[in-house]
């Protein structure tokens, strides 16, 4: 029986149609469901290709158990989370077996609180924005990398954090449920020791947070004590509802600053503050941060490296060409970057002493066909960037000359709407199952099919961030709008047409040389007006104007008109600031202002001066219709100010830069 969308679901009523997932290894292309499933697949084949993964997870990581559970849990995800579950057709047999396991460990403990045996440990990042956007004086001088290795950052931390907490609790790796978008979910045994080893963890996190962030990031653990009977579907509702208002507090407790955490740090600056983020001291001989060396070199090495290490401080792997160790030791743990399988070793001796805890492949799909099983654990960290022909990340100025007319760049901010709402209250009948596997399956299309379209479709977009349920790029200042308008027809359909799931962006068109915090500041606000309650969300603001995704092709379309009349009838950058203006007219007088009522009479006059004054006369007729039926009434009187927004492009698409020249 074919698994169906665990989306077509969500707060939908009397929906008779099905959307199935064919019997395919996961791909950036296999995680779109149909209503026409490929019967040329069967889910026999898909157990076939998990048999021959298992053999190819290296043989020196079968003795050790955990860094074995962590590779086999990848293979698992990859052949069987299209296949579905023996009691749910919504629920993946990997989802499904995955909290089977974690329930299972967690009931082995005899010491765990025979009335609520299991305890539900949530962990969440604090200050994603302020990490990734603070600033220096030089913030700008390596954007992209520093912007790329501060968002890898936060991603390894709260992989970190999460397998800190695992150790501490001697849990398996298949004891986390979820960990995506700065969060993460464990399943543990609700026993006083389990409590007492969290709370340390919570203080060590404090500590190494305070030391080498100044208290910039933290990462807060809420834990919720359940009984059997709270998973029950009349129960579980308000399970996490409770777990999500823990988790709450924990943010306004952030760091423990006024318990036991010292509040205040004697920490003096004698070589100056770091040069790419205020916040911290600069190194000796350096004009930069331990933390910001390391940022930068994650940026450079996220191009050239396929896989990263983490192992015990004292690990004996030496720099070389294949391997580079980052410079700051991360939660007490070495992180090393590491090739690919085919060109390094498997480190099987620090493997065998039990030094290596995670071992983990984060290249990228080069296209959305490509297979995920690499025989190693895979974490969708990563996020796409473009190169140039020397393999050499390309710098902002690049990236704004891509496209025609002016050098620009657009940086979108986007993130699902409501995402909370549809956690707690839509997925019924509900059990942590299908919670986990909406997280995952919401992580993937940001972390997964994303960054494989950009490097296939759309190759000269950055990713500052994408997963969980939200995603920050910035690109050519024209592309970009053509990537999101994918980005929404392709989450469309990723979510089976349901039209109670959407997201909303923010776009901000500016010259290079902006800072990234003030970028990132400008697309937040423009995605708050997206998200306005007048707009309703499930739209997007550009130029200052708000629209609902519905109306996007049609406001693609009249710029391809734009065109094809400005070519056909020579229409001046003069007439097209014009119409500009009477677009806003034509929005005052829908308003109400009565004297912007002769927008429409203004609109004919200029149009048929310019055609009398421009044209031949036996064309006049036909462009002035022409003008007319496309300008007047297509664009300016049905769309009001919004047709402002394809008349910008257009004359942004024609207007030449000086290097362009």
């Amino acid at each position: 029986m074919p698994l169906t969308s665990i989306f077509e679901g969500i707060s939908q009523q009397n929906n008779s149609q099905q959307y199935l997932y064919d019997f395919k290894p996961l791909s950036p292309d296999s995680i779109f469901p149909d209503l026409q499933r490929n019967e040329g697949h069967q889910p026999f084949e898909l157990w076939q290709h998990l048999a021959k993964a298992v053999e190819e997870i290296p043989t020196s990581h079968r003795e050790n158990i955990n860094l074995w559970l962590d590779h086999f849990d990848t293979a698992l995800q990859c052949y069987t989370s299209q296949i579905t579950c023996p009691y749910d057709q919504s629920i993946s047999f990997y989802d499904f077996t995955k909290v089977v396991a974690a329930f299972v460990v967690a009931s082995m403990d005899k010491s765990a609180d025979k009335n609520r045996p299991f305890l539900l440990i949530q962990g969440d990042f604090f200050g994603v924005q302020d990490f990734i956007f603070s600033g220096g004086s030089q913030s700008n001088k390596q954007a992209a990398k520093l912007l790329r290795g501060r968002s890898f950052q936060v991603s390894l931390f709260t992989e970190l954090a999460a397998l800190k907490v695992l150790n501490a609790c001697d849990l398996p790796a298949t004891s986390q449920m979820m960990n995506a978008a700065g969060k993460f979910l464990i399943i543990a045994p609700n026993t006083p020791e389990i409590h007492k080893k969290l709370d340390d963890v919570q203080k060590e996190l404090n500590e190494w947070c305070i030391k080498n962030t100044y208290g910039l990031i933290g990462l807060g653990i809420a834990k919720m004590s359940a009984g059997k009977v709270d998973f029950e579907q009349k129960n579980y509702e308000k399970l996490i509802k409770l777990l999500f208002e823990n988790l709450e507090t924990q943010k306004l407790k952030r760091l423990d600053l006024t318990d036991t955490t010292q509040s205040v740090q004697e920490e003096s600056y004698p070589n100056g503050v770091c040069e790419m983020n205020s916040f911290f001291p600069a190194l000796p001989n350096s004009n930069r941060s331990i933390m910001t060396e390391d940022q930068v070199k994650i940026g450079e090495l996220l191009a050239k490296k396929q896989r990263i290490i983490v192992c015990d401080v004292g690990t004996e792997i030496n720099n070389s060409y294949r391997t580079q160790t980052l410079k700051l030791d991360m939660l007490e743990y070495k992180v090393i970057f590491t090739d690919s399988r085919k060109d390094t070793k498997d480190f099987g001796h620090p493997v065998k002493l039990h030094q290596i805890h995670r071992f983990w492949d984060f290249s990228l799909a080069e296209n959305i066909q490509a297979k995920l099983w690499n025989g190693y654990a895979r974490r969708y960290i990563n996020a796409y960037v473009p190169f140039d022909e020397q393999e050499q990340i390309k710098t902002f100025d690049e990236i704004a000359q891509m496209d025609e007319g002016i050098n620009a760049l657009m940086t979108l901010k986007g993130d699902v709407d409501n995402l909370g709402m549809i956690f707690q209250k839509s997925i019924q009948p509900a059990n942590i199952a299908k919670m986990a596997a909406l997280s995952r399956q919401m992580n993937q299309f940001f972390s997964l099919w994303l960054p494989a379209y950009c490097a296939e479709h759309s190759k000269n977009m950055y990713t500052v961030f994408a997963g969980g349920d939200d995603f920050f790029l910035i690109g050519p200042w024209h592309s970009t709008q053509k990537v999101a308008f994918e980005m929404q027809q392709a989450f469309k359909r990723y979510v089976a047409e349901n039209p109670e799931i959407h997201f909303s962006v923010g776009m901000v068109m500016s010259k290079v040389g902006l800072p990234v915090p003030r970028l990132g500041d400008l697309a937040e606000m423009a995605l708050e007006k997206a998200k306005s309650i007048d707009s309703g969300k499930n739209a997007v603001t550009i130029f200052n104007r708000t629209v609902k995704w519905t109306d996007w092709q049609q406001l693609c379309d009249l710029e391809d008109e734009i065109h094809r009349l400005a070519k056909d009838y020579d229409l001046s950058t003069a007439y097209i600031y014009a119409l500009i203006k009477l677009a806003k007219m034509a929005e005052e007088a829908k308003q109400g202002n009565m004297e912007a009522n002769i927008w429409y009479s203004h609109f004919l006059y200029k149009t048929t001066r310019y055609v009398i004054d421009k044209l031949k006369k036996n064309g006049q007729d036909q462009a002035l219709e022409h003008l007319a039926n496309q300008l007047g009434q297509r664009g300016l009187k049905n769309l009001r100010e919004d047709f402002s927004i394809p008349l910008f492009n257009y004359l942004y698409s024609v207007r030449r830069s000086e290097n362009k020249q």
